[in-house]
């Protein structure tokens, strides 16, 4: 079947001894679980900033933002966030859960109009060799344990087409060629009949383009980016829900250090090193440089907003975003998470650890001590990315609908 991880579907009964502990599961239900309601507002939209394929660099200056962004935002109002337990990535299932949870959030007619250009960003961090480490080291597939899975790529993509997006276009900075054509991904890309771009080269388009933040967080004050983000109607994020060494947390919005291309913001070799820097743009691993880090995530998603986030959190990972870090370990809380607010889908994701996602700078998932290697603390960029306006990270200000759609069923029954 199109899209099966080259290691294939894997029972996921046996693995329960990897949860974490249960009291993390009973922390999410009991703080988050609330009643179904209607988010209340809409996205700007626009067309196609820079022209035809082939001609971005023929831009005589920065290209601006992309006008619109998530539904929800700061000063008293409330996000919705779909959350859709399930222990397979078995397609039929997955793809209910979805469908289920994109009906939670009002359906989609608000974020994808006929015929619209909808992009679809992978989290697929690493290359072959740590992809082909997980399968050795933990029994697993990427796919099941820190990359997006590609079942998932499907179900939403086949979801976003039925609500009336007429070009898929998926995209990712892959470290490799084999991470894209051996482990799902590309296969599924010719079903869906979509288009692929490593966002580390310039194609479509002839050159990168600059792109202005309006009121940067760092001394970044424009990054560059394979034009084709800037086409986009509705954006969507596919993140793996897990912890990270620097910015504490991935889901949807950390997702987004991967749209900036490696050529320009790597440093001797480390990935994306000058992301990590400290004010005056030397390469650290510092408190200063992490705390740049996380600003530079909320920059990134003003330049490029999420309209739609779907996190992975049914087999997922603990203690950092890929084997290579000290203490990784499998983990798996069976559930999807879903919104049209990036931040407060990825504040849902944070409570799954035991995290609470309004805690103070270097405390919780952004103290030092919540990771067992070599992690400095950093601020927390879920409170940051809710002041600049790009939506709610309070949960008492998010509503938590349960949408699996098992119990739909039996609701309806």
């Amino acid at each position: 079947m199109a899209g099966q991880s080259r290691t294939g579907q894997r029972k996921l009964n046996d693995e329960q001894q990897d949860n974490p502990d249960v009291t993390r599961r009973r922390f999410f239900r009991a703080s988050c679980l609330a009643t179904a309601g209607l988010l209340a507002g809409a996205c700007s939209r626009s067309k196609n900033p820079l022209g035809p394929a082939g001609e971005a660099n023929s831009l005589a200056g920065p290209v601006p933002p992309v006008p619109g962004g998530p539904l929800g935002g700061s000063n008293g109002a409330s996000s919705i966030v779909a959350v859709a337990s399930t222990n397979s990535y078995d397609p039929a299932t997955l793809k209910q859960n979805i469908q289920s949870s994109f009906e939670a959030l009002g359906g989609l007619s608000d974020i994808v109009k006929s015929g619209d250009t909808v992009g679809i960003k992978l989290n697929m961090t690493g290359g072959e060799g740590s992809a082909s480490k997980s399968v050795r080291d933990y029994g697993v597939d990427a796919t099941e344990l820190y990359w997006t899975h590609p079942e998932i790529l499907k179900a939403v993509a086949e979801l976003l087409k039925d609500a009336g997006a007429g070009r898929i276009v998926v995209v990712e900075a892959n470290y490799d060629t084999p991470s894209y054509t051996d482990w799902g991904y590309k296969a599924v890309v010719e079903y869906l009949g979509a288009e692929y771009y490593n966002l580390n080269n310039k194609k479509p388009y002839s050159d990168f383009v600059k792109v202005n933040v309006p009121n940067p967080l760092t001394h970044w004050d424009y990054y560059y980016h394979n034009g084709v983000l800037h086409d986009f109607d509705c954006f969507v994020s596919l993140p793996k829900t897990k912890r990270h060494y620097g910015g504490g947390m991935t889901n949807a919005m950390k997702n987004m250090i991967g749209s900036v291309p490696l050529s320009i913001y790597q440093t001797s070799g480390a990935w994306r090193a000058k992301l990590h820097s400290a004010d005056n743009g030397s390469q650290t691993n510092s408190y200063t440089g992490f705390k740049n880090l996380v600003r530079t995530i909320v920059d990134l998603n003003k330049i490029r907003p999420i309209h739609l986030a779907v996190c992975d959190a049914i087999m997922t990972a603990d203690n950092g975003e890929g084997p290579w870090n000290q203490g990784f370990r499998r983990a798996r809380f069976d559930t999807l998470i879903t919104s049209k607010d990036p931040v407060a889908a990825d504040a849902i994701g944070t409570t799954l650890f035991g995290f609470d996602p309004t805690c103070a700078d270097r405390t919780g998932p952004f103290c030092n001590a919540s990771l067992p290697g070599d992690f400095a603390g950093t601020d927390n960029y879920l409170r940051i990315a809710e002041e600049e306006g790009l939506g709610v990270h309070d949960p008492d200000r998010i509503q938590v609908v349960d949408a699996t759609s098992t119990s739909h069923v039996e609701k309806e029954g």
